[in-house]
């Protein structure tokens, strides 16, 4: 087998996998709570079906195109690639079982809950299970048959199937029974103090001589199929046809059901899998799978299940979570757009509550001066907050302009029913900007005051969602900076016009391309004040770093003694030890609690710091063939906000793992840093307590909370009038006594 660790870079794919393998990692680690543990290998299945579904058909095409060109990063073919993913993902997948036996053992020993296969269950367990088929999962199920004189049948993608070969009136033949995706996958059987589990398709497979009573069952496969879902439209998005671009994208999502086949997973039996079966040469054959796609999984497929287990037993088990804490909510005394007028506010997701993000919209509806509200939609949540915010803007008679990206992976229809939605109310829906994705995470409020428009700005690094904000570490900021309002009046009208060239910006940055020339840019004159003073270091957190002309600029700078400290939280290509003796950098990913998601860019040298934030990571993609933003974080109070973060980012050794001169990971035995993720957790009443108090101005004395605070300022001005009268009669009084004395 070729040697992966050869040449200047890593490849991405192999990289991502070791991410996967630290979230397995967390899994096993025993200072997590258990039900978080079993959440990680949960995680750890959704992650690896989304490689499946879009990583590796990219490179089972360049097979099937013929093209056994190398990989200009790790030197490898596409064929080798793939036998190397499918020996590291094997790797990956026994690691994961063998944690999710030790876990379950551990939930049996506490007498929390057991789960069972359906043979190691007692007869009277049995006789309960038997009963759940007969009367509440036999009516559910469907038998096709799966043979080559029928039409190949809808095998949906991540679909568990029990596939049967049977021996009837002399003749066999092969069913397939899909194991019914709306029924709960654990069958409960609750009896004493302890709850017993066992899976659906164990019922099923355990109960087929109910569904052919004249047959004899000869042969059964549990089995499950990944599909390419990254399959190619057939039209161009972006030109904001309505109509048109929804039928295209209806189009595109039939077509993607019908994927190619990239995996199949095999639940082994009692017995080791035999590859000789005949209802496995069949599967193969029907599916045109590729070796390096098929993997024997030693029990039960598709772990997200496990994610059942924290819905039915955290309330009644605090202790096996993390303990809670409550986002740090608005504790300004007046309006934000108040506060914004006199200085940015910078906040970070999920340690402050997304409340804040609604209050923003909430004060430019009420506000009577506001004339528009743009704002970028990538990923929403259901019944999401901020579309009814905007919806509720329209029918005030404020201009909504909403830029929604209907190619935004697995969100495609939840997106199309958003247009709707948002048409309906009167909003201006734009669709962004042909063969790219709009990515951006930002929002632009007008208001009509005086001789130009002025305004506010979000500029953010993650999706206006309130579920994922709860759970993804996200970078915000707020201001009311006039060049920020410029460069988003700008932004938008780009977004909004289907031939309009990318425009030129005073302070932020935008993809295509020039996120890219800004980072590498900045770390071209970070590394030429390093040579003249020797004083300098840059640091880079982002989601993955793949974008090969940056990692070059890294490597020049690395060469003459620039310090890189560098967080990748998944794929890393830039490889260590190859930049010479004065190389300085330091690689980490920090997986834990939360979904590390800001992005920051920040460039020291003996003259100002750069410190940037973006919604783009440094990977090709973003790069060039998407819509992105970045902006500089220019405010001094903001700039030290956002260095303290930084900082600790720095030190973290706890929640971090470290990349070696081999291209593995390791954490520190005796961590000598912090979490960066507790201390921003117990950060939050103190950061309430210090939060500075602005009063409301009368500009905004239309929104219920200022007309109260305008009703105190005048009964505090009644009182100090008392309070001055009263010292006045005192006054007088003692300039009498004097005088009579």
């Amino acid at each position: 087998m070729k040697d992966i660790y050869t040449g200047q870079f890593y490849n991405r794919d192999l990289s991502w996998l070791l991410f996967n393998r630290r979230v397995i990692n967390l899994a096993a680690d025993s200072k997590n709570p258990l039900l978080e543990r079993l959440n990680f290998l949960a995680i750890a299945s959704n992650n690896l079906d989304e490689f499946y579904n879009v990583r590796i058909p990219s490179i089972e095409n360049q097979v099937n195109l013929g093209k056994d060109g190398i990989d200009p990063k790790s030197g490898l073919t596409p064929q080798e690639l793939l036998v190397q993913i499918h020996a590291r993902n094997n790797k990956n997948i026994s690691q994961q079982y063998d944690t999710l036996y030790e876990l379950l053992s551990i939930f049996e020993e506490r007498n929390i809950f057991t789960l069972k296969q359906y043979d190691q269950l007692t007869a009277e367990y049995q006789e309960e299970a038997d009963q759940y088929f007969r009367h509440r999962l036999m009516p559910f199920l469907n038998v096709l048959t799966f043979d080559a004189q029928h039409s190949r049948p809808e095998i949906k993608d991540g679909a568990i199937t029990i596939c049967v070969r049977l021996a009837q009136a002399g003749k066999t033949s092969v069913r397939l029974i899909p194991v019914p995706p709306k029924l709960s996958r654990l069958v409960r059987l609750k009896r004493n103090e302890r709850d017993y589990f066992t899976l659906l398709e164990d019922v099923i497979r355990n109960n087929l001589n109910q569904l052919f009573p004249d047959a004899r069952i000869l042969e059964t496969l549990t089995f499950r199929l990944t599909r390419d879902k990254d399959v190619e439209m057939d039209a161009e998005m972006g030109d904001n046809d309505s109509a048109g671009t929804i039928e295209t994208m209806e189009r595109y999502l039939a077509a993607r059901e019908r994927g190619n086949t990239t995996r199949i997973e095999i639940q082994q039996q009692e017995h080791e899998f035999n590859a000789e079966s005949r209802i496995f040469e069949q599967l193969i054959q029907q599916t045109h799978v590729r070796g390096t796609g098929v993997y024997n999984v030693p029990g039960p497929l598709d772990l997200t299940f496990l994610f059942q287990f924290s819905k039915i037993y955290s309330k009644k088990h605090t202790e096996l979570k993390y303990p809670p804490y409550q986002s740090a909510e608005w504790s300004g005394t007046g309006s934000l757009f108040n506060y914004l007028d006199q200085q940015d506010l910078l906040i970070q997701y999920p340690y402050d509550s997304f409340n804040q993000f609604l209050l923003f919209l909430r004060e430019a509806i009420n506000d009577p001066n506001t004339v528009a509200i743009k704002q970028t939609i990538y990923r929403v949540a259901d019944n999401s907050k901020v579309i009814a915010l905007l919806k509720e803007a329209a029918a005030k008679g404020i201009h909504v302009s909403a830029i929604v990206e209907l190619r935004a992976r697995f969100d495609e229809e939840h997106n199309l029913d958003i247009v709707e939605e948002l048409e309906d109310a009167g909003c201006f829906v734009y669709f962004g900007k042909e063969n790219m994705k709009v990515h951006s995470k930002t929002c632009l409020v007008l208001k009509n005051e005086g001789d130009k428009p002025t305004g506010y700005v979000h500029i953010g690094t993650g999706n206006y969602n309130e579920k994922t904000a709860g759970q993804f570490v996200d970078l915000n900021l707020f201001s009311s900076d006039q060049r920020y309002v410029n460069d988003l009046a700008r932004f938008f009208n780009y977004l909004e016009t289907d031939d309009a060239e990318p425009p030129h910006y005073e302070v932020v940055t935008a993809s295509p391309h020039r996120i890219e020339d800004m980072v590498i840019q900045n770390i071209q004159k970070v590394t030429e004040r390093f040579i003249a003073t020797g004083k300098g270091h840059v640091f880079l957190k982002t989601n993955a770093l793949t974008d090969q002309e940056v990692i070059e600029a890294i490597y020049d700078a690395a060469k003459v003694g620039v310090p890189f400290r560098i967080i990748v939280r998944g794929a890393c290509c830039l490889k260590l030890g190859i930049c010479g003796e004065k190389e300085n950098i330091v690689i980490s990913s920090i997986v834990g609690e939360l979904l590390e998601h800001n992005r920051i860019y920040a460039f020291f040298s003996d003259q100002p710091v750069q410190l940037w934030i973006s919604s783009a990571d440094l990977m090709t993609r973003n790069m060039d063939n998407r819509v992105e933003l970045a902006a500089p974080i220019l405010g001094e109070k903001v700039q030290n906000e956002l260095l303290d973060i930084i900082e600790l980012y720095s030190q973290d050794d706890v929640d971090g793992s470290f990349l070696n001169l081999d291209g593995r990971y390791f954490k520190r035995d005796i961590p000598s840093g912090k979490s960066a993720q507790q201390t921003f957790i117990n950060r939050i009443s103190d950061r309430e307590q210090d939060e500075p108090k602005i009063e409301p101005v009368v500009s905004h004395e239309t929104t219920e909370y200022d007309a109260s605070l305008e009703n105190n300022q005048q009964k505090q001005l009644r009182t100090a009038r008392i309070i001055n009268l009263i010292l006045l009669i005192m006054v007088i009084i003692l300039f009498v006594i004097l005088l009579i004395k």
